[in-house]
This record gives C-alpha cells, structure tokens and sequence, in this order.
C-alpha cells in the first residue's frame, strides 16, 4: 500500500500528463498496444536494397529499365523513410 503522500504525488504526477499530454493519457487509458515498426523498418530496408540492385543492374547491362525502376524504387524509399521520420516526431 503506498503512503497517502505517495498517492497524493503519483495524482499530481497524473494530472501533470493529463495536461501536458492527453495522447499518451488516452492511449494507455484504452490500452492499445504500440504499434510496431519491425515490419515498416524491414519493407524499407528491403526496398532500398532492391533500389541498389536494380541499380547497379541496370548500369551493369546499360538497360534503361533497370535503371528507372531503381530510380523509381529509390525515390518510393527515399519518401518512406521521410514519412516515416515525420510520423516518429
């Protein structure tokens, strides 16, 4: 059992995330789990090295497509990773 001065801290400290951030308070409130980023984290590191490899690929053969398909899969890395960023802020 905790102390009423320790209860009366742990409702200050409460009231304190309340006001500074109702995010947190209402997700721990519902209980939803995190999401995770395993997943994202793999898709992206994984679209990047396809972009590498189409690359070097397409430069390798002097084929025109491999090369913009491995423009193409570095720009949609490039924005994942950004959005990615700005979601994580």
């Amino acid at each position: 059992m905790l102390s009423h001065h320790d209860r009366s801290e742990l409702e200050k400290i409460e009231r304190w995330f309340e006001a500074s951030d109702p995010e947190l308070v209402a997700a721990l409130r519902e209980g939803r789990p995190a999401r995770g980023r395993g997943l994202v984290t793999v898709l992206l590191v994984s679209l990047d090295v396809a972009a590498i490899a189409l690359l070097v690929a397409g430069l390798a053969t002097t084929s025109p497509a491999l090369t913009l398909c491995a423009l193409l899969a570095a720009a949609g890395g490039v924005t994942g990773h950004l959005v990615r960023r700005h979601h994580r802020l």
